[in-house]
């Protein structure tokens, strides 16, 4: 992690993705720019968050550790995203891993800043509820997506999610030969499986592997198999 002591950009990012209609200019002055690199965590389970992480460039990929010490995916995380809402108020723990996927830019403010502006700023107390209310739906979906969905389809749902809004021609960075094991483990099956799904996309055309990265060939079908289920 970096922190860049650039008010002007940190200022700049917060009017593009509409935090100055969110947060008081106050808290717009106080927040802190990050940036975190590919696979970077932001926190870690049992971590006691400084305050409200904001993403305003890049992707976040966030799971939980189970009690047998695997890891399960949980979402995708895009601007305007925020991480710690959950555990702003009564600083609990945190339950979930939060990584980077590529690099990314986050603003974060300071908990005692935020619980005068959850006072004083029904903008931003707005916010806070609907994001807590996006979470708590979204988990549901994605419980019912790893506990009834065969791996063909989360796996089609875990490539649109990694690649959401980020263009044509886009390659799986983090979906190379060695890294198949932890994408298995997010997914909830074995290597050897997840292993045989990718050979059967291949086969189908709906993606290619070029050396040991993997790129998608037809997204149209795997929106299909995805049966519009995100991890976001």
């Amino acid at each position: 992690m970096q922190i860049i002591y650039d008010r002007e950009t940190a200022c700049s990012l917060a009017e593009r993705n509409g935090l100055n209609q969110i947060f008081s200019p106050d808290v717009i002055q106080e927040m802190e720019l990050r940036s975190y690199g590919d696979g970077e965590a932001l926190c870690l389970v049992g971590d006691v968050l400084d305050g409200l992480f904001v993403l305003v460039e890049g992707k976040l990929k966030i799971h939980t550790l189970l009690p047998n010490g695997k890891s399960m995916l949980v979402r995708f995380a895009k601007p305007t995203s925020i991480i710690g809402d959950v555990e702003l108020l009564r600083q609990y723990p945190v339950n979930n891993q939060v990584e980077s996927v590529g690099p990314s830019l986050l603003l974060v403010a300071g908990r005692k800043l935020l619980v005068k502006e959850l006072q004083e700023n029904v903008s931003f107390l707005r916010f806070m509820v609907g994001e807590l209310s996006h979470k708590l739906y979204t988990l549901g979906q994605t419980s019912a997506l790893n506990l009834l969905y065969p791996v063909e389809n989360r796996f089609a749902s875990y490539l649109l999610s990694l690649f959401a809004d980020e263009g044509e021609g886009r390659r799986v960075e983090e979906i190379r030969t060695s890294s198949l094991t932890e994408t298995a483990e997010l997914l909830g099956t074995s290597y050897r499986h997840l292993n045989r799904i990718v050979r059967q996309f291949i086969d189908a055309g709906i993606i290619e592997r070029k050396q040991g990265r993997l790129s998608v060939l037809n997204q149209d079908k795997l929106a299909e198999l995805a049966n519009g289920n995100l991890y976001d």
